[in-house]
C-alpha cells in the first residue's frame, strides 16, 4: 500500500556505524508531522537568497549528547538534509545547544546571542530540563511568551521542539504538561511545533525502533538512529511547509548569493 495513502511518510538516513551503509526508515504519520502554522519568513528567505541561516536553540539534546560525533547530532544532520531537499540552497544551522539548561537561560542567550545575528529560522527545543527541575508550567509558559514574542518582534520564524519521550519520564511530575504547553502555547502564538514526544513513542508502538535503539546508553539521551530519525522528519516537515506557504519560490536558480557577513556556524557550539 502507498505511503500517501494511509497518511504516512517516510524518510531514510544512513546511520554511523560500522556499517556505514545501513538504511534506515523512519515513518511518522501526518498527524504528528505536519505543522499548524506558516514559515512566511522562512519562505521569502529560501527564495530570495542562496544562503539561509538556522540557530539549533536547545540543552543537550541539541548540542548532541548520545550522538557518536557532532555531525551525527540532529543540527548537523538536518543542515544536510535541508541542503539535499533544496538543490542550489545553502543551509547553514548553528548548534546552539548547550547541555542541562533551562527555558530562561536559553531565552537570555536567544536575546543577547540569537536574535542580533538575525537568522531565518530558530529551531527551540526546550521543556525537558525544566519538566526535571520542577519549574513551575506557567512560569515555562511565560518564558515560552516571551521568546516567542522576541522573534516575533524581530520578523523570525522559530520552530518549538518539545521534549523528548523516555521511559522514566512517567515519574517526572507534570512531564506531559510541558508537552502539553508547549503545543498550546505554539497554537496560540501562531507557531510550528515539532512533536518530538509523540513522534518518538509512534517510532517505538509502530515497532520501527525499540527504546533501546532510540536512547543512548544512560537511556535518557538520544542515539544516532533518534538524532537521524528527528532530523529527517523535521526537514520533511519544513519542506511542506514552505511548499504550502503561497507565493514561497522553491526551486534553485532563483536565488541572491549575496555572502553573509559575521555569520559561522561551524564555530558555534
Amino acid at each position: 500500500m502507498a505511503l500517501a495513502a494511509i497518511g504516512l511518510t517516510a524518510v531514510f538516513h544512513f546511520v554511523p556505524t560500522a556499517n556505514a551503509s545501513e538504511l534506515v526508515a523512519c515513518d511518522a504519520p501526518g498527524v504528528l508531522n505536519t505543522f499548524d502554522a506558516p514559515l512566511r519568513g522562512l519562505a521569502r528567505v529560501v527564495e530570495r537568497s542562496h544562503e539561509i541561516r538556522v540557530v539549533a536553540l536547545g540543552s543537550s539534546s541539541t548540542e548532541g549528547t548520545g550522538a557518536s560525533s557532532k555531525q551525527a547530532a540532529y543540527p548537523a544532520r538536518f543542515d544536510r538534509e535541508m541542503d539535499r531537499r533544496f538543490p542550489g540552497k545553502d543551509f547553514q544551522v548553528a548548534n546552539l545547544g548547550k547541555g542541562g539548561e533551562l527555558a530562561d537561560a536559553m531565552l537570555t542567550r536567544l536575546v543577547r546571542d540569537v536574535i542580533p545575528t538575525r537568522p531565518a529560522l530558530v529551531l527551540w527545543q526546550t521543556g525537558v530540563n525544566d519538566a526535571i527541575s520542577g519549574v513551575d508550567v506557567e512560569t515555562f509558559r511565560k518564558t515560552l511568551l516571551s521568546g516567542i514574542s522576541a522573534l516575533k518582534a524581530a520578523n523570525i520564524d522559530v520552530v518549538l521542539v518539545d521534549p523528548q519521550f523516555y521511559p522514566r519520564s512517567a515519574g517526572v511530575a507534570r512531564y506531559e504538561d510541558y508537552v502539553a504547553v508547549m503545543r498550546n502555547v505554539a497554537h496560540e502564538q501562531g507557531v510550528p511545533v515539532f512533536r518530538r514526544y509523540a513522534i518518538m513513542q509512534h517510532l517505538i508502538s509502530s515497532g520501527q525502533h525499540p527504546v533501546e535503539e532510540l536512547l543512548w546508553k544512560d537511556k535518557f539521551h538520544l542515539s544516532d538512529v533518534a538524532y537521524g530519525c528527528l532530523a529527517e522528519l523535521m526537514a520533511e516537515a519544513v519542506e511542506a511547509d514552505l511548499k504550502r506557504t503561497p507565493g514561497a519560490v522553491m526551486s534553485a536558480g532563483v536565488a541572491s548569493r549575496t555572502p553573509i557577513s559575521g555569520w559561522s556556524p561551524s564555530s558555534a557550539h
